[in-house]
């Protein structure tokens, strides 16, 4: 768990290839299949109705008031089954459709599956109503419902199958039992002769992704190729499947025809640029992106991909043209040239392209200029520039202009007027999270347990499911006391709320370390640096292996951090404390 004052420390935002498979393409769960059309209803639509309802009929009319009044005492279960008892000697959809969703809030399953049959049965054309309660019948396990449900939604779809199918793959994915949701879907595909129909091999071979199964998901999405064989879509998701196969050729080539069918498309020239790096031909990557649009964001991205190449060259000349192309919009031009000044170094440049920023990206800019001001030495005028920023400002921007006034301050060597920064903003802002969050973290910095304690259990009173501030304190804890139970429930039940996040994985391993569970604290540790390649990871686990007498592979490990932080605290204390320092 990293507790350093460095948590607001930011690179300048750059455009990485957010393609999902490629910056995860080992991951067969980060292959999307669409939502459902519409979300599932929430508490407030019990509180807030949309509409009011009228009906008529006075035993229904006493059913709703009933339901209203148990809404707005917060009382759900009781108001989602007046709701349902309304529904059912109603006519009215509108009445079915408000108890499905008010027994969603409730979490009411067996009433959504009752209300939302009622709402179709009432409204037949509705597709929100036949998601819902194809959902809920899943969710119940009632699979032959659920597929009379979905059977029916690729009815009203049948002139946008590929909308269709999404949504029944979508509604298959959380289902329990994989085996039977799978039957469903063979038999679905089957009844619409989905062999043969393109959108649905599509939307099979995502689900079959989902599912784990990629030879299967890489033989549909072939099939449907084979059917429409220059669809851009169905070659770049060919292209993703392959990847996930570890099929490189393969997927290289599929990218390269989807990049062919729709050459003007941002998203398949730069998968595409992105293999072809990969592929040590960034040339020829360069070339694929430059047919794309100029516009300052490709702009921007091309000079991304080129520093990544090591082609500092094409980046400064692509730089050099945001002065020299019109472009229409000159606040996005003016953010993305300080964007790529930042990029090459050119720190005075960058503050004068954000200074010439306006609209929605002026808030960033104001405190991208203030750190690179402060980064030149010019600390007064950083913190100038953040005083006038909170003039008249509304209470989210003069927070971030606290917390960066704070950063800057700390990293200016001056960590007690940082700490009074951070003091004065609490006072106006009490109930600020990130504040107070911020000053928990500088104080575990200074080593002032006490506030830092004290600031994190505030937060937690406020939001006792909120992990990170759990974590944190379990984290301090077992670092800086030897109150180790205390901390490891702490830890505990971070874990229980975030498993997957990388922070609280090594949080898990500092404590088992602590605690002399050496085999236990490895485990967790390795886990924290494979998701997350961080130098205070680095220090933890490389501290397990050297008191494993593993010294070598702690050195490694430690070497591995330092190019990743080469000033981070903890790394380097820890190096000292071993005889490591550089």
């Amino acid at each position: 768990m990293k507790v350093d004052y460095c948590f607001m420390k930011r690179l300048p935002s750059v455009l990485v290839f957010t393609i999902v498979l490629l910056t995860a393409c080992t991951t067969v769960n980060e292959l999307p299949v669409e939502p459902p059309s519409k979300p599932l209803a929430v508490a407030s639509d019990i509180a807030s109705p949309e509409a009011p309802l009228r009906p008529t009929d006075p035993e229904v009319m006493n059913h709703v008031f009933a339901a209203e009044v148990l809404g707005s005492e917060g009382d759900y279960s009781a108001a989602a089954a007046e709701y349902l008892e309304a529904a059912l000697i109603s006519a009215d959809p509108e009445i079915a459709k408000r108890a499905a969703r008010v027994a969603v809030s409730a979490g009411e399953w067996q009433m959504v599956a009752l209300a939302s049959d009622r709402w179709a049965m009432l409204d037949s054309s509705s597709l929100e109503a036949r998601e819902m309660a194809a959902g809920s019948r899943l969710r119940e396990g009632d699979y032959a419902g659920a597929e009379y449900q979905l059977a029916r939604i690729l009815d009203l779809t049948s002139s946008d199958l590929a909308h269709g199918w999404q949504v029944v793959t979508a509604l298959l994915v959380p289902a329990s039992d994989q085996a039977r949701a799978n039957k469903v879907l063979e038999n679905l595909s089957q009844q619409f002769d989905a062999d043969n129909n393109v959108d649905a091999l599509f939307a099979r071979s995502q689900f079959a992704a989902r599912m784990g199964n990629l030879e299967q998901a890489g033989e549909f999405i072939e099939t449907a190729i084979g059917l429409e064989p220059g669809r851009a879509d169905l070659l770049a998701w060919s292209g993703r499947v392959a990847i996930n196969l570890d099929k490189l050729d393969m997927a290289l080539e599929r990218y390269r025809q989807a990049w062919q069918a729709e050459p003007q498309d941002p998203q398949y020239a730069m998968a595409y640029a992105e293999l072809l790096k990969r592929n040590n031909d960034a040339a020829t990557g360069q070339a694929v992106m430059a047919q794309l649009p100029d516009t300052p964001g490709m702009r921007f991205a091309r000079i991304v991909y080129a520093l990544d190449t090591d082609d500092r060259e094409s980046a400064e000349k692509l730089y050099a043209g945001f002065s020299e192309e019109a472009y229409s919009d000159a606040p996005d031009m003016a953010f993305h040239a300080a964007q790529s000044a930042e990029l090459l170094d050119y720190k005075r440049q960058a503050i004068d392209w954000y200074g010439q920023v306006t609209g929605e990206q002026s808030l960033r800019s104001v405190l991208r200029r203030a750190l690179l001001l402060a980064e030149l030495g010019e600390v007064g005028d950083a913190r100038n520039l953040l005083v006038n920023l909170r003039v008249n400002a509304d209470a989210s921007v003069r927070s971030q202009s606290y917390q960066i006034e704070a950063q800057i301050l700390n990293e200016a060597g001056d960590p007690e007027e940082a700490m009074r920064v951070l003091g004065s903003a609490l006072l106006e802002l009490p109930a600020d999270f990130q504040l107070r969050y911020a000053r928990a973290l500088l104080a575990v910095a200074q080593g002032r347990l006490q506030l830092a304690e004290s600031d994190l259990r505030q937060l937690i009173a406020e939001q006792p499911q909120n992990a990170v501030a759990i974590n944190a304190l379990g984290y301090t804890l077992a670092d800086m006391t030897d109150r180790f139970e205390e901390a490891e429930q702490l830890i505990h039940q971070a874990y229980a709320l975030q498993p997957d996040d990388p922070s609280i994985i090594d949080s898990m391993g500092w404590i088992a370390y602590r605690r002399g569970r050496m085999t236990e604290a490895e485990k967790f540790l390795r886990e924290a640096w494979d998701l997350l390649r961080n130098a205070e990871v680095a220090a933890h686990l490389g501290e397990v292996l050297w008191v494993n007498g593993r010294q070598d592979e702690a050195r490694s490990l430690w070497e591995s951090g330092l190019e990743l932080d080469s000033d981070n605290r903890v790394l380097r204390e820890t190096m000292q404390r071993f005889g490591e320092s550089h």
